[in-house]
C-alpha cells in the first residue's frame, strides 16, 4: 500500500479521497452543529379569507407583511403546475439530494467560457430555502442555501418541497404562490388551470416584475413558450394546448360587504379560511331585490334599505344587505342592519305575548280603541280614527296604537322594558322612568334590524328565541321565551289570507304560501319596518334615508311590506308553520291556554257589527291585467247571512269580491239592519 502511494497519481487520488471523506465527516457535523430551522417552514403569509356556506370566497385580508398569499396542499395545485415549474427550473429534482451536481459543473463551464454568469445552478430545494431565509446573493450565501438544502431534502419528502416551493413563489407585486396568481391572473381555483395557464405563471418565479402579463404581456408570452418548450421536452407535454387570450385581472373578491364586515370585527387578525353562514342564492335574491327598489320610482324619495334573513331554527344568517350599493360612493356607506332607528309598531307583538303569558289576554279578548290622554299624553292611530271595541288581533292586525298602549299600561314599562331586553334588544342606557307607556310604540328607544330578527325568532318555533350567528361552526343559541302556546297564537293572529293581501295583492285565483308578519313606521315617516317568518326563516325589512330625515307616505305598509314579500315569493316554498299546541283549547265559548290563561277571565263580549277585512281606506296592488280578488269579513259573518254592495249595487251574500282598479266602497248590511262601510283603492 505504502508503494503504491509512492505514485503521483495514486498520492492525488488518496488525497481527494480523504478531503471528500472530511467533507462529507463535516458536512454531517454541521448539520448537526446548525439545526434546520423547520419552524420556518411552517410559518409562511396567508390571507384571512371569509367563504359562504358553499365554500365561495366573500373578503379576503393581506396577511403579515400585507403580502396576499393563500396557501393550498400539494393536491390542489392541479395537473399542470408542478410539471411545468420543474420542467423550466429543476429538471433532476426527482434525482438529486438538494445540490445538483450536474448543473452546478455546466452553469462553471458556460460562466467561465463566457467570463460572466450566463446560467445558474440553483434546484427547487434551494430556491425553498432562499425564499424562507432570504440573505445577501453571494458566494457564501450560495454554500449555505447548498447546505440547508441538503439538510431540507434529508428531513422532507419531494411532494413537501415542492408543496412549499408553490405556495412560495413571488407572482408580482405583492402576490406570493400558485393559488393567489390563479386567482388574480384568470379568476380560477388552481386545480382547474390549463397547461397553457400554468405554463404563465410558471414563468414568473424567474423575474415577476420583467414577466409580469398585466405590464408586459409579450415578455410574458415568450416566458411561457420558453416553458411549454421545457414541458415537451422533458415528455410532460405531448402537443401544443390550447392557450388562452390573455390574462384578466381579477381583483380581490369583496361579496356580501356589509355582513364580511359584521363577521370580520369579530374575526381580525385571524388567518386562514372562515366558513360563514351566508348562503350565494339567498345573498343574489335580497340584492336583486335591494336593485329593483332602487329603479322603482315609489322609492325615489329613501336612499337606504336592510335586509337580512335569517334560519329560524338556527340562527344561521342566510343573506344580508346593508345599503342600496356599497360598491358606489353614497350609497350604502352605513349597515342598515346593524344601525339602530326608532322601531315603531314592531315592539307591539311582544307586549301582547307578554300579556298572553301572564294570563289575562286571548286573541278574541276585546280591547278600548277609544281616544284617551295619559297626563300630558295624548296618543293617536295613524289613520287618525277610532273603532271603540276591537279584539286583541285587529288591534295588533291594524297596529292600533290605543289598545297596544293599554296592554301597556296593565304590564307596566318596568316589566315591558325587562322583557324586551330579555328578547334580545340592548336598549343602552335606556330607563323605564324616563320612558313611560310611549316604549310600546318605539317611543324613547332604537333597535337595529338584527335584533329584531333575532327578537321575532321567539314567534316562529316553540317560543324560544335563536341569537344570529354568521360563522358556521359557532354553538347554537337558544333561550326559551314564551310558551309554544303564545308563540302560536301571535303568529295566527299575524297570518292568514288577508294579511298575504296585503304583501302580495290578487291576481285572479293566485294562491301565496302563508306568512306571518308585522309592520311598522317611526314618528315621522323616518323608518319602514317589516319583520316576517314561518317555521323555517325570519325576514327583517328596514326602508329609509340614512340622515333620519322623514320622507312622505313612508310607511312600513307601503314601503317595507313590499320588498318582504318579493322575498317571500321566491324563498318559502311551502306554507311552514309550527302545528297547534294541544294546549290551547276551547273553554266557556272561547279559546284559551291550559294552565296558562287565566280560567275566570271575563267572556268576551260580542264586538260590534263591522267589516274586519277589508279594514278602511285600505290600498292594493292589481298583480294581473284582470280584476283583483278581494276576501270579505265582517264580525259575526260566520253565524249569520252578510249582503254586500259596491258603490250601491247589491252583490249578494258573498265571501269575495271581484275588483277592477280604482275606489270603491263597500258596504256590508248585518243581522238587525246593522250597516259598516269601508273604502278600498286598487291601483
Amino acid at each position: 500500500m505504502i508503494s503504491l502511494l509512492k505514485r503521483p497519481w495514486m498520492r492525488t487520488a488518496f488525497m481527494l479521497g480523504m478531503a471528500g471523506m472530511v467533507a462529507v465527516c463535516a458536512w454531517h457535523l454541521a448539520a448537526r452543529c446548525f439545526p434546520f430551522p423547520d419552524h420556518l417552514l411552517s410559518h409562511a403569509p396567508e390571507n384571512f379569507r371569509l367563504l359562504d356556506v358553499e365554500g365561495g370566497e366573500l373578503r379576503r385580508l393581506l396577511g403579515a407583511d400585507a403580502v396576499d398569499a393563500q396557501w393550498i396542499s400539494l393536491e390542489d395545485t392541479g395537473e399542470w403546475a408542478g410539471p411545468a415549474i420543474i420542467s423550466v427550473e429543476d429538471q433532476r429534482f426527482h434525482r438529486h439530494g438538494g445540490v445538483d451536481t450536474v448543473a452546478i459543473v455546466r452553469a462553471a463551464g458556460q460562466n467561465l467560457g463566457k467570463r460572466g454568469v450566463v446560467s445558474g445552478a440553483s434546484t427547487i430545494s434551494t430556491q425553498v430555502i432562499r425564499l424562507i431565509e432570504p440573505r445577501p446573493r453571494t458566494l457564501r450565501t450560495k454554500v449555505i442555501e447548498a447546505f440547508r438544502a441538503t439538510q431540507l431534502e434529508q428531513r422532507y419528502d419531494k411532494a413537501f418541497i415542492l408543496e412549499q416551493y408553490l405556495n412560495r413563489i413571488p407572482v408580482g407585486g405583492n402576490r406570493q404562490g400558485l393559488a393567489v396568481a390563479a386567482q388574480r391572473y384568470y379568476g380560477k381555483n388552481a386545480r382547474h388551470l390549463s397547461a397553457g395557464e400554468a405554463a404563465l405563471i410558471m414563468g414568473l418565479p424567474q423575474s415577476p416584475a420583467r414577466y409580469s402579463p398585466n405590464r408586459h404581456p409579450e415578455r410574458a408570452e415568450g416566458r411561457r413558450t420558453t416553458v411549454l418548450r421545457r414541458m415537451k421536452e422533458e415528455g410532460v407535454l405531448r402537443e401544443a394546448p390550447l392557450l388562452d387570450n390573455g390574462v384578466r385581472w381579477v381583483p380581490p373578491p369583496s361579496r356580501a360587504p356589509h355582513f364580511s364586515e359584521w363577521i370580520l370585527q369579530r374575526h381580525r387578525g385571524e388567518r386562514g379560511e372562515l366558513r360563514t353562514t351566508l348562503d350565494p342564492g339567498v345573498q343574489r335574491l335580497l340584492e336583486s331585490v335591494a336593485e329593483q327598489a332602487h329603479r322603482n320610482p315609489r322609492y325615489a324619495g329613501v336612499d337606504g334599505v336592510g335586509l337580512v334573513v335569517m334560519d329560524a331554527r338556527n340562527g344561521a344568517i342566510r343573506g344580508w344587505v346593508g345599503g342600496w350599493d356599497p360598491e358606489h360612493p353614497g350609497h350604502g356607506q352605513v349597515d342598515m342592519v346593524t344601525r339602530r332607528r326608532a322601531p315603531g309598531s314592531t315592539l307591539k307583538p311582544f307586549a301582547y305575548a307578554l300579556a298572553m303569558q301572564r294570563g289575562w289576554l286571548t286573541p278574541d279578548s276585546l280591547l278600548d280603541d277609544r281616544p284617551r290622554a295619559y297626563r300630558d299624553y295624548r296618543p293617536r292611530n295613524m289613520d287618525r280614527q277610532w273603532d271603540g271595541a276591537v279584539s286583541a288581533t285587529d288591534a295588533l292586525v291594524r297596529s292600533l296604537n290605543l289598545p297596544a298602549l293599554e296592554v301597556a299600561r296593565r304590564l307596566g314599562t318596568p316589566d315591558l322594558l325587562g322583557h324586551l331586553r330579555e328578547v334580545g334588544f340592548l336598549f343602552h342606557g335606556a330607563r323605564a322612568e324616563d320612558l313611560g307607556l310611549g316604549l310600546v310604540i318605539g317611543g324613547g328607544v332604537e333597535v337595529s334590524l338584527l335584533e329584531l330578527v333575532g327578537a321575532y325568532s321567539a314567534f316562529a318555533g316553540d317560543g324560544a328565541r335563536v341569537t344570529p350567528r354568521g360563522v358556521e361552526d359557532t354553538p347554537l343559541e337558544k333561550e326559551p321565551i314564551y310558551p309554544a302556546s303564545v308563540s302560536w297564537w301571535i303568529t295566527r293572529m299575524l297570518s292568514g289570507p288577508e294579511r298575504n293581501l296585503v304583501l302580495h295583492g290578487h291576481a285572479a285565483e293566485t294562491e301565496q304560501v302563508a306568512a306571518a308578519f308585522k309592520t311598522g313606521t317611526s314618528h315621522g315617516h323616518r323608518d319602514a319596518w317589516t319583520v316576517g317568518w314561518n317555521a323555517d326563516w325570519v325576514i327583517g325589512v328596514w326602508v329609509g334615508r340614512m340622515d333620519n330625515r322623514g320622507v312622505s307616505g313612508l310607511t312600513g305598509a307601503t314601503h317595507a311590506a313590499p320588498l318582504f314579500g318579493e322575498i317571500v315569493r321566491d324563498l318559502f316554498e311551502t306554507e311552514s308553520f309550527a302545528a297547534k299546541p294541544e294546549e290551547i283549547i276551547a273553554w266557556r265559548g272561547r279559546e284559551i291556554i291550559a294552565g296558562l290563561t287565566d280560567p275566570d277571565l271575563p267572556a268576551t263580549p260580542a264586538s260590534p257589527f263591522r267589516i274586519v277585512f277589508p279594514t278602511p281606506n285600505f290600498e292594493m296592488r292589481q298583480t294581473g291585467t284582470g280584476p283583483v280578488k278581494l276576501p270579505l269579513r265582517t264580525t259575526g259573518s260566520d253565524e249569520v247571512p252578510v249582503h254586500w254592495y259596491a258603490n250601491g249595487t247589491w252583490l249578494g251574500d258573498i265571501t269575495h269580491v271581484k275588483l277592477n282598479p280604482g275606489e270603491t266602497h263597500l258596504r256590508a248590511l248585518g243581522p238587525n239592519g246593522q250597516v259598516a262601510e269601508v273604502r278600498v283603492i286598487v291601483r
